[in-house]
C-alpha cells in the first residue's frame, strides 16, 4: 500500500441527497456492490485499509465500511444536512478529527476513477506537493478539455470566426472530476476548503470524470462499468507478484522447530515444547542458514555439540543417511500434528508483524501469486487462518522440483503469460541472486525474513510500494 508519507483518504457520505435518493447505496459492477463499498475496494487496492476512513452519520452506511474493514468518522447530524451545515463546515467538522497529515478527500459518486489514477495522484502530491520549494501547495483531479466554450454571449478560449483554431491548440481549461482532492491537514483546517490557493492538476482519463449527480449519470456510469473493468483485467494480465511464503508473508521457525523435535525424539508431545527455552533460541538463531528441511538434522546435531556457530561451515551439501531418514520422517511426524493437533499446528506458524498488508494486497489483487518450496496445501491453509477470502494460485514444491530452481518456473511463467512487469519478494538472497538474469523482473530481498542479523531491516514499507508500482505500471 502507498505510505510515502503519513496519508489518509477520507470517504465523505451521507445517506440523504437532494437528487438521487440514498446514492451511496446505488449497486454498480458484476456484484451488484454499493457505490461506497466500489469505491472502498478501489482505495484498498492503493492503500492500506486502515488509513481510509468513511465519514458519515448513517448507521447503513457506517456498516458498509466496517464489513470492508475500513475505519468509520461519526459525522455530527448537523454536519450531514445539506440545508443546514456549509460545505467549509463540513470540511472542518470531518478532518479535524482524522489523525493524519495529509488528507485525500475521495467522493464515492465518481466510481470510474481506477486504483491507478489514485496511486498517480497520490505519487504526483508526493513529487509536486511535498517536494521542495514546491510551487503547489495541494492536488485535485481534472480533465484536460480541448474543447470549444462559449459563455451566454460570445465564444470564451477561440476565435469563432474565419480565424478558428484546432482543438489541439486552444489553451488548456481543466475542469474538475470531483473524484481526488488532497492538502495537508493543517492547510484544509487554515482554510476551510479541501484545496489550497495552488493545486496540481493531476489529469485522469475522461471516464474517470463521471460524477453522478442525476440519476442518468448513474445510469451512464452503471453501463460504462463493463469498459472499466476490460481495462482492469488487461492491465492485471500485464503484470505479477511472486510472494515467497516463508520468511515473507508467515514466520514457521518455531513449527520447524517443534517437528524438528519431535522427529528427533528429544520431545514425545507438542505439550513438552517450550519456546522460550536457550535451546530453542539458539535453534531460531541459525534458522537463516537452513534450506532443506533435513539441514535440521545437522542444526540439532550442532547445538548439542555446542557447534551451533559453526553450522553454516559444518553443513554438508548433500543429506548423508541418517539426514535422508530424519527427512521422510520429519515430514511424517507434520502430517501426524496437522492430523490429530490442528489448531495447536497453526499457532506455530506465525504471521510476521506487519504482514497483514500482505494479506490484504493478495485479497485486493488478483495478480498476486505465492511461489514456495512449501506444499500448497498448508500455504493454503495458513493463508486461509490469516484472512485470505479469494483463491490464490499457488506454485509449491512440485513446481519447484519440476523446474529446479524459481527463476526458471518464473522465467517460463513470464513469458508464457506475456507479462511485461513481474516483481519477485523473498527472503533468501541466494533465490534472489539466482533470478536477476529473468527478463521483466525486479527482485526485492524481504529482509524481515530469514536473514542474518547484519543485514537485518524490517523494510515492508519499501517493499509494499514497489509491488503498487507493479500492480498499477
Amino acid at each position: 500500500m502507498y505510505k510515502k508519507y503519513d496519508l489518509a483518504a477520507v470517504i465523505p457520505v451521507r445517506l440523504g441527497s437532494s437528487r438521487v435518493s440514498q446514492k451511496a447505496l446505488l449497486e454498480v459492477g458484476d456484484e451488484k456492490i454499493t457505490l461506497l463499498a466500489w469505491k472502498i475496494r478501489q482505495l484498498k487496492k492503493v492503500l492500506n485499509k486502515a488509513n481510509i476512513y468513511v465519514s458519515t452519520e448513517s448507521d447503513v452506511l457506517k456498516k458498509i465500511a466496517l464489513d470492508e474493514g475500513v475505519k468509520v468518522h461519526h459525522r455530527d447530524e448537523y454536519l450531514a444536512d445539506g440545508h443546514k451545515a456549509s460545505f467549509s463546515e463540513v470540511i472542518v467538522g470531518v478532518v479535524k478529527d482524522i489523525p493524519h497529515e495529509h488528507i485525500a478527500w475521495v467522493t464515492c459518486v465518481v466510481p470510474l476513477m481506477s486504483p491507478k489514477e489514485y496511486l498517480q495522484g497520490f505519487k504526483e502530491y508526493d513529487e509536486h506537493v511535498l517536494s521542495d520549494n514546491s510551487a503547489y501547495d495541494s492536488l485535485v483531479s481534472t480533465n484536460l478539455l480541448k474543447e470549444y466554450f462559449w459563455n451566454d454571449d460570445e465564444a470564451i478560449n477561440y476565435s469563432a470566426t474565419k480565424h478558428h483554431t484546432i482543438s489541439q491548440e486552444l489553451p488548456n481549461i481543466y475542469r474538475v472530476t470531483n473524484g481526488l482532492y488532497m492538502a495537508p491537514k493543517k492547510l484544509m483546517l487554515e482554510k476551510e476548503y479541501i484545496l489550497g490557493e495552488k493545486p496540481y492538476k493531476s489529469c485522469v482519463s475522461k471516464i474517470a470524470g463521471i460524477d453522478i449527480d442525476e440519476y442518468e449519470d448513474y445510469e451512464i456510469a452503471r453501463d460504462l462499468i463493463g469498459i472499466y473493468n476490460t481495462k482492469e483485467k488487461e492491465k492485471e494480465k500485464e503484470s505479477i507478484v511472486f510472494l515467497d511464503f516463508d520468511g515473507v508473508v508467515v514466520d514457521s521457525a518455531k513449527e520447524a522447530y517443534a517437528i524438528s523435535m519431535l522427529t528427533s525424539g528429544k520431545i514425545n508431545k507438542l505439550d513438552e515444547l517450550d519456546l522460550d527455552s536457550e535451546h530453542c533460541k539458539r535453534f531460531l538463531g541459525q534458522r537463516c542458514h537452513i534450506g532443506p528441511a533435513w539441514n535440521y538434522f545437522y542444526l540439532l546435531k550442532c547445538i548439542d555439540e555446542n557447534k551451533e556457530s559453526q553450522f553454516s561451515d559444518i553443513l554438508p551439501n548433500e543429506a548423508g543417511k541418517e539426514a535422508k531418514k530424519f527427512l521422510n520422517e520429519f515430514f511424517a511426524t507434520r502430517q501426524v500434528i496437522r492430523n490429530h493437533f490442528w489448531d495447536d499446528w497453526l499457532k506455530l506458524n506465525e504471521l510476521y508483524n506487519g504482514s497483514e498488508r500482505f494479506i490484504e494486497l493478495i485479497n485486493n489483487n488478483k495478480n498476486v501469486v505465492i511461489v514456495t518450496t512449501k506444499d500448497s496445501a498448508t500455504v493454503n491453509a495458513l493463508l486461509i487462518k490469516y484472512g485470505i477470502k479469494r483463491e490464490i494460485d499457488i506454485y509449491d514444491s512440485k513446481d519447484y522440483d519440476q523446474f529446479g530452481c524459481k527463476s526458471l518456473f518464473m522465467d517460463d511463467f513470464i513469458k508464457n503469460n506475456k507479462i511485461k512487469k513481474a516483481i519477485f519478494i523473498d527472503d533468501s538472497y541466494s533465490h534472489i541472486a539466482k533470478c536477476e538474469w529473468v527478463e521483466n523482473l525486479s527482485v526485492v530481498q524481504a529482509k524481515w525474513g530469514y536473514v542474518t542479523p547484519d543485514i537485518f531491516e524490517d523494510n515492508k514499507d519499501e517493499v509494499i510500494n514497489l509491488i503498487m508500482e507493479v500492480l498499477r505500471g
